[in-house]
């Protein structure tokens, strides 16, 4: 057999499995993008939404958040996290956190909410509409947050990153409220780019004393937890923990 026919043959072969590996990770993604899936994963999880992928540390592929949801009847949801991928974050706040946001934006100014039901964004919106709890603008504004975040499906790889890392200053924008309600997304690429926020974030209401005192190591070392989270396995642990457990606030 000669060489070029082996080299074609090993081509071909390389190019099967390629095609295979791709398939299988469309349709873990595509998972990813189903209302169902997500009602799903909430119901078997007892933990914070936000915390649903975190049994592990990080991970190269992790990306990272912070988000806020606050109204003076159902106080704040405040958490930091990490989700283990970017189709897994882009589902997450499509299915989860606007649907949970906007149900309480809408029916948290008459009530404490204690569950939020098994609803579609779109029909929560539409009920909302149906019961004048909200006016038309703020109805548009919900459905362009949800179909911006839907199109990122149907972008190729490379520039869903880019149109991902607009939405949150966007989102912002439109929520930012007053202070009886707001809600509040930020995005991150690194878990030093989240460690460097909590930093200077906390320290526009809190000394270096409490910040420390609130993670439970000083700030350096916080740093180095953040620097070596995805390397070292025992400080992504602690790094996990601490988003987890010190950082993460619902009251």
């Amino acid at each position: 057999m000669s060489y070029n026919i082996i080299r074609e043959q090993k081509i071909t072969i390389n190019n099967i499995f390629y095609k295979i590996l791709v398939g299988k990770v469309s349709k873990v993604w595509e998972v990813y993008n189903s209302f169902n899936y997500w009602e799903n994963v909430i119901s078997r999880n007892k933990t914070i939404r936000g915390h649903m992928f975190m049994q592990k540390p990080p991970t190269e592929r992790s990306i990272y958040f912070h988000t806020l949801i606050f109204g003076n009847n159902n106080g704040i949801n405040n958490i930091w996290g990490y989700f283990p991928n970017r189709k897994c974050l882009i589902g997450y706040l499509q299915y989860s956190f606007l649907q949970e946001a906007f149900y309480k934006w809408i029916y948290g100014k008459e009530k404490l909410i204690t569950r939020i039901p098994h609803l579609t964004v779109d029909k929560i919106i539409r009920e909302g509409e149906k019961l004048n709890k909200i006016d038309k603008e703020v109805a548009s504004n919900m459905r362009r947050d949800y179909d911006f975040l839907s199109s990122l499906w149907n972008l190729p790889a490379e520039k869903v990153q880019a149109r991902l890392d607009r939405f949150p200053a966007e989102f912002n924008k439109k929520w930012m409220g007053d202070n009886t309600e707001f809600l509040y997304i930020k995005i991150f690429k690194t878990p030093e780019e989240l460690g460097e926020f909590v930093i200077s974030s906390s320290l526009l209401t809190n000394t270096e004393e409490e910040l420390e005192k609130r993670i439970g190591m000083s700030i350096n070392e916080w740093g180095d937890i953040c620097k070596n989270a995805i390397n070292d396995p025992d400080k992504g642990e602690v790094f996990r923990d601490i988003l987890l457990k010190k950082l993460s606030e619902v009251f």
